[in-house]
């Protein structure tokens, strides 16, 4: 009897259970962002919970009207009447606080948020996971810390990558490539997805970007990123008041830029909401010639259909004009290190002339649909196009310590990226476990058309001159470049690519404080060959690689504190080889493998962000020549790469913010051609990367604050590689001051404080002691 009587009392409870309602809803600044730690009750009665850091809460009571109200200490509090009906979820339009969002951050920031840590990300793993679950080693660059340095070149915001260092990569300057791992990495993913971007990334459309350390084929494939990572760009996203920003700035070298933020929602019930990013950018150069100009418009829309349906487009449309650093060749000369070369700091080789002049476009689509409580579908499209209206890459070769040959190749055409991606990411239960899981699919294709001139030997190398560095000589001319190519032929070259991928990755939950990530990926590579001139397409070849990943997370400090291990693997496909006696022979994919162990802080109610690891990234299947056989090909070279990576952003007082990153690397080929194995890449293996800020929080000089910071990077071709000379070690040191108020603000910026100088790994110099000032009017 008593058995039966608990029974009906449990029954009676699941009945009243059921038939209570759901409320739901979020609760955001005036700007837009989520407002963690609010307070959200039901008028007169005891239910009530806190927002958490997405500004998300969710409420259950029985059918009825009430009031609910959100409060935090500072603000007023707000009152919305609601309706709950039984076993229904009664969803609430986004609720506003009514201060801005800096007052938010004296009440709720300055105890407990760090303001340049926020790492968290759905795009790193595919996953709504937070970076202490994450068992991959990533870093943030936000766009505070961007506006706080006074950036207006997007490749010097990367010097804040723990680890890495910036490098111009060849002649383009317009490119952005960084060295991670000891590897070279370029900026092609957008988003997530592939948008190569070669006339150069305009700071205005970033909010962040997201540094992804280590082979991360599993879940970005192969064919846009380095076994050392990648860099993933996000882009800034519409909200829903009416806000903005106009920004001028001037600086060194004729340095003139013009921006403007400006978001607005085209509806009442702020369904429709736009946002419209511009900039106009031109400036000189501290050599006797060289400059640059771009400009950039970059729409975007979100249309919220229902609760369930949620539509983004993005549109960026650049266009730009720069002068191109020279590839040196100094196989001729004395010297051993760069410094001693007998040539002005700034002195050029090149041309005055605008030689690089093209521009891109970049398009995206994206449709977020909720499928239930548990499941998300995620559909995703990229399309990029860049074009070169003109290039002409210049080639500058020592004689010896005085003479210099120099030479042009001019390249014209483009590429064109596409992607369509779909992900089911879901957060379920099975026998109690919790899993967090994505199940995704893509297709990406690519395609170049390149035209260039070409002799009849089908060189594409026009000599221009020789020069005395020591005597008169002119900069090259465009005009003259256009007359020595005219009796050359104009052949045209493409080439295209076909990748279809699956992947799935699933975060088990196997206890609150113990996690592992189980991820696998297959990736078919369709190469479809090059056509040259009027061929077919012809040397293609197709090659399937598997991609596994596996994490473990124990969190002995449940959320504050985790320790992680990772296994990860990336692939780069190889095509075939013919062999000297007229076999072909197909080789397997290339691998990276990395095994990396470290610990991950979030502590001291968030005031101390930190990471620490350390990994080895062993490449194999590499291909080499068979050193019994001249001339044949064998896959068994094998490259190792390892190192250490701290990166420390902490708030340790109110106002004040500290960053500092610290890496090493080692590099070597194990296992290589005759000369190669046992030599290193000769890229630099100690970075570090620092930065101290101010701002005063309170009283009448609040919203002034400095900065001061900057980088590390030790000398590069130390064992001058390939006949590379030596590039010195450098350390440089950059000071800002800013007033910061809510209608406007002004900073002034002294970059190279020191006046040091330094070479980029493409062996040009980089930019001496310069200033920029910058006044921002908010609204």
């Amino acid at each position: 009897m008593k058995h039966l009587y608990a029974c009906m009392l449990i029954l009676a409870s699941l009945a009243t259970y059921a038939q209570k309602g759901t409320i739901h809803g979020i609760v955001k600044t005036v700007e837009g962002q989520p407002a963690p730690s609010v307070t959200v009750v039901l008028k007169d009665t005891r239910i009530g919970t806190v927002t958490d850091e997405k500004g998300s809460y969710t409420l259950r009571a029985n059918p009825g009207t009430y009031t609910l109200q959100t409060s935090i200490v500072g603000f007023t509090p707000q009152e919305k009447e609601v309706t709950v009906e039984a076993a229904k979820t009664t969803q609430i339009d986004e609720i506003r606080l009514q201060e801005s969002a800096e007052q938010l951050q004296e009440v709720i920031v300055t105890s407990n948020t760090n303001k340049f840590a926020n790492k968290e990300s759905s795009l790193v793993s595919r996953l709504p996971i937070k970076n202490l679950e994450n068992p991959q080693v990533y870093n943030v660059v936000s766009k505070e810390l961007m506006e706080e340095q006074v950036i207006t070149d997007y490749k010097q915001s990367l010097r804040n990558v723990p680890g890495a260092a910036v490098a111009f990569g060849g002649y383009s300057n317009g490119f952005t490539y960084s060295i991670i791992r000891g590897f070279w990495t370029g900026a092609r993913m957008r988003n997530g997805l592939a948008a190569q971007q070669y006339n150069g990334i305009d700071p205005v459309t970033v909010e962040r970007t997201e540094a992804i350390k280590g082979p991360s084929g599993t879940l970005f494939g192969s064919s846009l990123i380095s076994f050392g990572g990648l860099t993933n760009l996000v882009t800034k996203r519409p909200l829903e008041t009416f806000q903005g920003n106009v920004n001028f700035t001037t600086g060194s070298w004729g340095l003139t830029r013009l921006t403007a933020d400006i978001n607005t929602p085209l509806n009442k019930d702020k369904t429709l909401l736009f946002r419209l990013n511009t900039a106009f950018h031109s400036e000189g150069s501290f050599m006797d010639w060289g400059g640059q100009r771009r400009f950039v418009v970059a729409p975007t829309l979100t249309y919220k259909v229902d609760n369930r349906l949620t539509l983004n487009f993005e549109a960026e449309i650049l266009r730009s004009a720069l002068t191109l650093l020279p590839i040196q060749n100094f196989s001729g000369v004395s010297v051993k290190n760069i410094k001693d070369l007998p040539i002005r700091y700034n002195q050029s080789l090149n041309s005055d002339d605008m030689m690089n002049r093209g521009g891109s476009e970049v398009f995206y689509a994206q449709a977020v649909y909720r499928l239930s409580d548990n499941w998300t579908s995620n559909t995703l499209f990229s399309s990029a196009s860049n074009h070169d209206d003109e290039f002409v890459a210049q080639w500058n070769s020592w004689r010896n310590d005085s003479i210099v040959s120099r030479s042009v190749e001019t390249v014209q055409g483009g590429t064109t990226d596409m992607q369509f991606q779909q992900n089911f990411t879901g957060d379920f239960r099975i026998a109690g476990i919790r899993n967090r899981m994505v199940i995704g699919a893509d297709v990406y294709y690519s395609k170049s058309i390149n035209s260039v001139f070409v002799n009849n030997a089908f060189n594409t190398r026009m000599p221009y001159d020789t020069i005395n560095i020591h005597r008169l000589y002119g900069p090259v001319s465009l005009d003259r470049v256009k007359t020595l190519r005219s009796s050359l032929i104009h052949a045209r070259q493409s080439s295209k690519t076909y990748t279809y991928s699956a992947y799935i990755s699933d975060v088990v939950n196997i206890t609150e404080q113990l996690m592992a990530m189980l991820s696998l990926r297959v990736d078919r590579y369709d190469y479809k060959g090059t056509a040259v001139m009027y061929s077919d397409y012809s040397g293609g070849y197709a090659q399937t690689a598997l991609s596994p990943k596996f994490g473990l997370v124990y969190q002995p400090i449940k959320d504050q504190v985790s320790v992680f291990a990772n296994y990860m693997n990336g692939f780069q496909n190889n095509g075939p080889v013919r062999q000297p006696d007229g076999n072909i022979t197909n080789f397997k994919p290339q691998n990276g493998n990395q095994w990396e162990v470290g610990v991950k802080m979030d502590a001291f109610s968030h005031k101390l962000s930190a990471t620490i690891s350390y990994y080895n990234i062993d490449v194999t299947n590499a291909i080499r020549q068979d050193p019994s056989r001249a001339g044949y090909s064998i896959q068994d070279g094998k490259q190792r790469s390892k190192g250490l990576e701290v990166d420390i952003i902490a708030e340790p007082i109110t106002g004040l913010s500290v960053i500092a990153g610290f890496g090493t690397n080692e590099y070597r080929y194990v296992k290589a051609d005759e000369g190669t194995e046992g030599t290193t890449t000769g890229l630099p293996g100690t970075f570090v990367n620092f930065w101290l800020s101010y701002k005063v929080p309170h009283g009448g000089a609040k919203g002034f604050g400095a900065g001061f910071g900057g980088n590390y990077v030790s000398e590069a071709y130390t064992n001058n590689e390939g006949g590379s000379l030596t590039l010195p070690a450098y350390t440089l040191i950059d000071a800002t001051v800013f007033y910061d108020r809510p209608k406007w603000r002004f900073a002034f910026k002294l970059n190279n404080l020191t006046d040091q100088k330094m070479w980029g790994l493409n062996n040009n110099p980089m930019n001496p002691r310069n200033i920029a000032a910058s006044v921002s009017f908010k609204f």
